[in-house]
């Protein structure tokens, strides 16, 4: 029995590379995998009769600490953001504002690499994420690109590095489970400093690429005219004044981000704005349960003691000013194989807290911020949802060649390696750090 308590924390960590190498391989959703490798280690805790931390005292290990792991609040806030703008997607909203924008370059068409960034970020921060968001915007910057005749590759990368880049905000999913796993650690009022952060890691990147593929040499004719794109109607309306009023509402007035999306989306349906069964159709439910799933096991391998172990061994050859250039490499190369919201935000901010106590010097946002950013910079390898929307919307637009596929294929992840590295350049030099302004 001693023998087996003693290596809980070993076993716990090997259950959690199992999981995601199983996910990785059989490309099934490790949410519920997690769950049940949760309950599983919660057994083999309770049969050791595994003593955990409740508060000051010390108690025994129960069944009922598996379900404790699953953050309601965390689902509850994900379902309403996501439902929500699974109605503006729904009803054209979205997709006609990205026509109307790109509509607006006329004929200074060398901006439209950059405005797919900004145009990409900006839908992804106002809540739909970079998953929602980057099927929209690269799906559209392919057409795009093969209307201009530029290079399809190229605008579809500018459109998901800015829905990557503008994940982080407060009312965007990885803005929230940022929020959601930060607290309990005792951290908060971090938002804005994340959202910069992520947003600057992926211009920076997008300016790299601007360069290498001579995005400014960019010349054709804009096929989109302003006055031959039809008019919002009357939902569209009403539905981006649901949108504007929640921005307002919960980044001015601090209300909940979640709770009150579903009451915007309420309106939207009494209003008839959109189909509400197609809605709910819309809402990531495989994500989501992911998400949640990886949270219990996560938490699971906390009360083991992995997490312990894992900032342990991390802090037994870091120091104060290795600490976020390791922990940003850690997580880049954790994303090229699993999810940044899924995993590695769950598994590296407990950890990041526990080297913050550690080391005096080193600040938990800088931390997290560097980690968030690097995983999203990988998150464009073929490997991962981002690259893989990259090259099924491109395949999609036109026909492919097995040799052309295999090329994008290597050529996406030479990209998300160079973006890592470039990221774990900034997190050594302090740029996550932001100057200390936020």
């Amino acid at each position: 029995m001693e023998m087996i308590r003693a290596i809980l924390p070993q076993l716990s960590l090997l259950v959690l590379i199992m999981v995601i190498a199983v996910g990785f391989v059989k490309k099934i959703n490790i949410g519920f995998f997690s769950i049940g490798a949760a309950f599983l280690l919660a057994l083999l805790g309770m049969a050791v009769e595994l003593q955990i931390k409740s508060g000051d005292t010390m108690r025994l290990l129960k069944a009922s600490d598996v379900a404790k792991g699953f953050s309601s609040s965390m689902f509850v806030t994900l379902v309403g953001v996501t439902f929500l703008f699974g109605m503006a997607s729904q009803n054209g909203t979205l997709d006609l504002f990205s026509k109307k924008i790109v509509a607006l370059v006329g004929k200074r068409t060398y901006l439209i690499p950059v405005l797919m960034f900004f145009l990409s970020a900006f839908i992804s921060a106002i809540g739909p994420g970079h998953i929602a968001a980057g099927i929209l915007m690269t799906t559209f910057a392919v057409y795009l690109a093969l209307e201009l005749d530029i290079n399809p590759m190229a605008t579809a990368l500018y459109a998901k590095l800015g829905a990557n880049a503008g994940c982080a905000s407060p009312l965007s999913l990885t803005g929230i489970l940022a929020k959601e796993l930060s607290e309990p650690l005792g951290y908060t009022g971090f938002s804005l400093h994340l959202f910069v952060s992520t947003l600057l890691s992926g211009f920076v990147f997008t300016l790299i690429v601007y360069v290498i593929y001579k995005g400014y040499k960019v010349k054709a004719d804009n096929p989109l005219k302003l006055s031959e794109i039809e008019k919002f109607n009357g939902k569209q309306r009403i539905t981006m004044s649901a949108i504007l009023i929640m921005v307002i509402c919960c980044i001015g007035f601090k209300l909940d981000t979640g709770l009150f999306a579903f009451v915007m989306a309420a309106v939207l349906i009494l209003l008839g704005c959109a189909d509400e069964k197609k809605a709910i159709k819309s809402i990531p439910w495989g994500t989501l349960l992911m998400i949640c799933g990886v949270g219990v096991l996560v938490n699971m391998i906390s009360l083991l003691g992995g997490i312990d172990l894992i900032s342990d061994t991390l802090a037994s050859f870091m120091t104060e000013h290795t600490a976020t250039p390791i922990m940003a490499a850690t997580s880049g190369i954790l994303s090229w194989v699993s999810s940044t919201t899924a995993v590695v935000m769950p598994t590296l901010y407990p950890i990041s807290a526990e080297i913050c106590q550690r080391f005096a010097g080193v600040n938990y946002v800088e931390l997290i911020a560097a980690i968030t950013a690097t995983s999203f910079a990988a998150a464009i390898s073929p490997l991962s949802t981002g690259g893989a929307i990259i090259m099924s919307s491109y395949s999609a637009a036109r026909e492919t060649t097995t040799e052309e596929m295999n090329k994008m294929f290597y050529t996406l992840f030479l990209l998300s390696v160079a973006n890592v590295c470039v990221n774990v350049v900034m997190a050594a030099v302090g740029v996550f750090s932001l100057g200390g302004v936020f």
